[in-house]
């Protein structure tokens, strides 16, 4: 059986996992590392991609990238893109509505898109494919965020392609993570929910998947911008600053050059206090000189990210809570991530969900990659044709915004839910509407929303010349190809008005 690859490509690091012979087993790069940082730097001399790009960073700050995912396939007036240019070393230009970062490579000033540099960061990941399995092109599935738009799953498919790999599909991240564990494909009766938490660097993130005879639905997928494992980090190097003003006096907090190289040191104590409960930590020179050398228990790294986990364990509840949904509705949990590897973490998952199974056999940074090839080794077996004709054999399509209709009551405008976010394709609702005694016309508002503030109109049906008091059926069948279909029919008459929504 030829080798067939997954890829996760994460804000922070990609992981590159392969299925061969019915075995799914994570790669290892040219540095013997299971995971490969996303940054890509620019030198004097060349160019550098990953861990040989981050090493560089304190000396090449204005001239790393990091992070390129959360901007790729958006455009300038996108407040992520914003927010990114606010917080980013490198300049990043608009160019006719599009982010393009400005460095300088052998004493030049030039331009790269994110896409550019997404398809550095997956040649990268194909040089470690083809170090495994033979030179060529290579059958891959690439995971991507559920929340991900057309154009950022284009952009992120087209980066995959243009490195030279082949590119068969593209799945959601938290589908990813239930095919690692084989959940519902083993056993198709298995019908329950399972609960996918993923900490990445940026960012944590709640999915909760429906499975039912080996098809995931995912019921909501919430992400929260204000935990991450960056932040576990910044409340170590804190701690360490706290540490090396006691010593000698000084502090640091405002020097971006020691900032960067402590950040580096504590971001590792971290990584080893997953496994140790002590650790060594040290920095030459520091700062003027100075070198720092201290010790940091597990237990003083947990006192330090203590609210955050807190954090993590409320949005977790809040996220089951706007569901409708209890801890006990909850199956399974499933860890993702490098930040689940916290210990204090795992131990709070277990504690919040004691009656069922918290997996993390797999490793959290790895799991994604391990789905992705699993889906990827069911693929390459078929032919062209069965993969275009079988492409939701394992993931259910869904809208990513709910669908309401607006209404007029004496209070101001009502939203009435007629499709929650994540709705599948295909779904159909059907609903009545009584008109009062001295109403002849009738208009519904068909709309996109969030919340009161934020609704997109996408239709108008209106009826005008009918019965007072009438009766009005209305169906809304929302179609596999995403197009949303409303008719309207009097009861007594059987007049009729119908409209097509193309999908946006």
């Amino acid at each position: 059986m030829a080798a067939a690859y997954g890829v996760h490509f994460g804000c922070t690091s990609a992981c590159l996992a392969v299925n061969k012979d019915e075995k799914t087993d994570v790669i290892a790069n040219d540095l013997g590392d299971r995971t490969t940082p996303c940054i890509v730097a620019f030198t004097d001399h060349d160019q550098a991609v990953g861990i040989a790009a981050k090493q560089g960073m304190i000396r090449n700050l204005q001239n790393t990238v990091c992070h390129v995912k959360q901007i790729l396939g958006r455009k300038c007036d996108d407040p992520v893109v914003t927010d990114y240019k606010r917080k980013s070393a490198v300049q990043v230009l608009d160019q006719g509505g599009n982010p393009m970062y400005e460095v300088e490579i052998k004493e030049t000033r030039k331009l790269y898109s994110p896409l550019q540099i997404a398809v550095s960061i997956y040649k990268k990941m194909l040089e470690t494919a083809q170090s495994h399995g033979g030179s060529g092109s290579q059958d891959s599935v690439l995971a991507v965020p559920t929340h991900f738009n057309a154009e950022q799953k284009r952009a992120i498919s087209m980066a995959a392609n243009e490195a030279g790999f082949n590119v068969l599909r593209l799945i959601s991240e938290p589908s990813a993570a239930l095919l690692a564990y084989d959940i519902g494909q083993n056993d198709i009766t298995y019908n329950r929910s399972v609960l996918v938490y993923r900490m990445g660097g940026l960012s944590s993130e709640v999915s909760i998947v429906n499975v039912h005879n080996g098809m995931y639905r995912i019921l909501t997928d919430v992400t929260n911008s204000n935990v991450g494992g960056d932040m576990f980090t910044n409340e170590l190097c804190k701690h360490l600053v706290t540490e090396f003003k006691r010593k000698s006096r000084c502090d640091i907090s405002d020097n971006k050059r020691a900032m960067t190289k402590l950040h580096r040191q504590a971001e590792i104590c971290k990584h080893t206090m997953s496994k140790l409960d002590n650790v060594h930590c040290a920095v030459d020179s520091l700062y003027d000189g100075i070198d720092f050398d201290a010790k940091v228990s597990r237990a003083r790294y947990e006192s330090c990210i203590s609210e955050l986990v807190q954090k993590c364990s409320q949005f977790i509840d809040q996220v089951l809570t706007d569901n409708n949904l209890t801890r006990t509705s909850v199956d399974k949990v499933i860890l993702c991530g490098g930040g689940t590897n916290t210990p204090l973490l795992q131990r709070t998952m277990n504690d919040m969900f004691s009656h069922c199974d918290v997996l993390s056999s797999i490793n959290p940074e790895e799991v994604i990659a391990v789905g992705a090839a699993k889906q990827a080794g069911i693929l390459s077996t078929l032919e062209d044709e069965d993969i275009k004709l079988n492409i939701q054999d394992k993931e259910i399509d869904c809208i990513s915004k709910p669908i309401c209709i607006k209404t007029k009551t004496g209070d101001g405008i009502e939203l009435s839910p007629i499709f929650p976010a994540l709705a599948p394709l295909h779904s159909r609702k059907h609903l009545e509407f009584i008109l009062q005694d001295d109403q002849t016309s009738f208009k519904l508002d068909i709309c996109e929303c969030i919340d009161q503030d934020n609704i997109v109109s996408l239709a108008k049906v209106i009826m005008r010349d009918l019965p007072a008091g009438s009766t009005i059926n209305s169906t809304f069948h929302l179609r596999r190809d995403g197009h949303l279909h409303i008719t309207c029919t009097e009861k007594s008459s059987n007049k009729t008005e119908s409209i097509t929504v193309e999908p946006s």
